[in-house]
């Protein structure tokens, strides 16, 4: 009992809780103390295992869910996979999913948007001065009619 406790660290009442374990296990009495060695030290992993896991640790090889920080927007995403496919790093195929794809054409068409609005007002602000100079130009040719 003395290397039950000395050496794996188990508590009187701990060591009493695994003999009992055993026996439930298996109800014929053991030759002798060395017969609960291998229970001993299965109770003493588990209690190490147990002091050593988080309430927060992953027990298994899942990961456990994120919840540091807010997800990443749409358009955070779309810049971060926009980066990637105009870089010369290797892309694979299955790197972007068809909602990052939408997500990525749907900003492109809007910055499109944007560089052709301004476009489009020099346009009409061209079409609005051609108007004025050829009216103007009329009245010139109109006033240089008269004087002949």
């Amino acid at each position: 009992m003395r290397r039950w406790r000395d050496d794996l660290g188990l508590s009187e009442d701990r060591i009493i809780e695994a003999a009992t374990e055993t026996r439930r296990d298996h109800p014929a009495p053991p030759d002798g103390p060395k017969a609960l060695d291998r229970a001993m030290e299965r109770a003493a992993k588990r209690d190490a295992q147990v002091a050593t896991a988080s309430p927060e640790a992953p027990t298994g090889k899942r990961q456990p869910k994120r919840t540091e920080g807010a997800r990443p927007s749409a358009e955070e995403l779309a810049a971060f996979y926009a980066d990637m496919v105009n870089s010369d790093r290797y892309l694979p195929a299955n790197a972007i999913s068809n909602t990052i794809q939408d997500a990525m054409q749907r900003d492109a068409s809007e910055r499109l948007q944007d560089l052709k609005t301004p476009a489009a007002r020099l346009d009409g602000a061209i079409g609005s001065l051609n108007e004025g100079i050829v009216k103007r130009l009329d009245q010139v040719l109109l006033a240089e009619m008269a004087i002949f």
